[in-house]
């Protein structure tokens, strides 16, 4: 009997463990052809602030420290602040994770995220690199009915144009070289 009772209560929870799941990772990978070595690149990008040189999104950006554990905070041309963190950092790989993080509550005006990890590469390709954004991103509202300027469509599509400024930003530095 106590069987019986256990299926019918597992039979029962089935359908509330099936909807009782976070928020929906929205995934995105990117990638460039840059006329440089991959160790020419992969120096410039592990300068904290170097993005400012290639992605025009970015107006100000100050950093603490460098290399693993460093913070940089990028001031956007939309007068947002994002803050980031070097989470994992593989020198020898040419390989870097960064980590944004939004306060509670906060919605970052054209990026509505709550968080991002953005692991960037560096490969060899013929004589130049190929440069690799990859990762994940959560959106900052968490329910059922997001507001239209909230939606997984919107928050994915504004990491990557975020994303994709940066690579082409980079393809365009590095040409101009």
């Amino acid at each position: 009997m106590n069987y019986l009772k256990l299926c019918l209560l597992s039979i029962l929870l089935i359908p509330s463990l099936v909807f009782a799941h976070g928020p929906t990772p929205l995934k995105f990978d990117i990638e460039v052809e840059v006329n440089a070595s991959p160790d020419e690149v992969w120096a410039m990008i592990k300068q904290p602030c170097s993005i400012k040189e290639w992605n025009k999104s970015v107006t100000e950006c100050s950093a603490t420290g460098e290399g693993l554990g460093a913070f940089k905070e990028l001031n956007l041309d939309n007068g947002e602040v994002i803050k980031e963190e070097v989470t994992k950092l593989q020198d020898d790989r040419k390989k870097m994770l960064t980590t944004l993080r939004v306060e509670e509550g906060r919605v970052i005006k054209g990026m509505p995220i709550k968080s991002m990890g953005s692991f960037i590469s560096v490969s060899e390709n013929g004589s130049g690199s190929k440069v690799r954004i990859r990762g994940t991103a959560y959106s900052a509202f968490v329910g059922k009915s997001p507001p239209p300027d909230q939606t997984d469509s919107v928050c994915k599509a504004a990491v990557e144009a975020f994303h994709t400024k940066t690579l082409e930003g980079m393809k365009t530095y590095f040409d101009a070289k």
